[in-house]
């Protein structure tokens, strides 16, 4: 059966953001007392597996590392239609950078899914919008990526054609399994878990596994793994200007239209 490995990442709810703080000894940002949820992209990354396996009866499995806190809001994915999830949790593990987590993902993939066909991310993360995890992810693993994506599509689950996002233009690229693919909110819209979904996934599997389990070089995990540092955490000041624009209608849109074009707009 062929396999989508989807990766997942808890993040602090965004309501209570306020609370979050970064310690000033180690560099990493304090989530205590702030309820997880399921970054939003990783939804989106999850409904291309879980469209995969309706269409094709692909397996899908989900993997994190994360705090062991976290299994309530991993279990929405089961909700979904996920078949499983694997979630990487340890001491060890805390602090880790984007290098160290993808190291982590790539060997719980190696060593609990094995043999996969594709792996789905979110583009980014809600806390973090590195968008570095997939590429450095496929590394490890030894295939190639494709990040940005909007749109993706196959007629055999073989060969996919997907959409990678330029900004100013579109690529559309042939790529044949396996793979790692980073998805946009533009790529489709996640399902809603049902009460029966929700009552399946309380009996569906849910293995949490350690540093040891997975047996980790410990020198590529967690903060010591890590060669990037946070060093300060600050919200920017927002501030707006405003201009009074004064004269007949037909002078006042003129004059907008001039402001607009001087300021790129327009």
């Amino acid at each position: 059966m062929p396999q989508a490995v989807v990766c997942v990442k808890p993040i602090p709810d965004p309501k209570h953001w306020d609370k979050l703080y970064l310690d000033p000894k180690t560099g990493v940002l304090r989530r205590e007392g702030i309820p997880p949820v399921l970054n939003p992209l990783d939804k989106h990354a999850l409904e291309v597996a879980l469209q995969l396996k309706d269409r094709f009866g692909w397996g899908v499995t989900v993997v994190s590392m994360a705090p062991p806190d976290t299994v309530k809001a991993l279990r929405e994915a089961l909700a979904m239609g996920a078949d499983r999830v694997y979630l990487a949790s340890d001491k060890v593990l805390a602090g880790a950078d984007t290098l160290a987590t993808a190291y982590t993902l790539s060997e719980l993939i190696k060593k609990k899914v094995g043999s996969f066909d594709l792996v789905v991310c979110g583009n980014m993360s809600l806390d973090g919008s590195t968008s570095q995890v997939p590429a450095q992810l496929a590394h490890y693993l030894g295939v190639s990526h494709v990040t940005h994506v909007t749109k993706v599509e196959t007629d055999d689950a073989k060969t996919f054609r997907v959409t990678m996002d330029l900004k100013r233009s579109e690529l559309i690229l042939e790529c044949i399994t396996p793979f790692v693919l980073a998805v946009t909110k533009e790529v489709n819209l996640p399902r809603i878990p049902n009460v029966m979904g929700i009552i399946a996934a309380e009996t569906k599997p849910l293995e949490i596994v350690s540093a040891k389990d997975l047996d980790l070089d410990l020198s590529k995990v967690g903060l010591e793994g890590s060669p990037t540092k946070v060093r300060g955490l600050f919200m920017p000041e927002i501030k707006r200007r405003r201009e009074i624009l004064k004269g007949d209608p037909e002078e006042v849109v003129e004059k907008l239209l001039d402001r607009l074009h001087e300021v790129g707009v327009l």
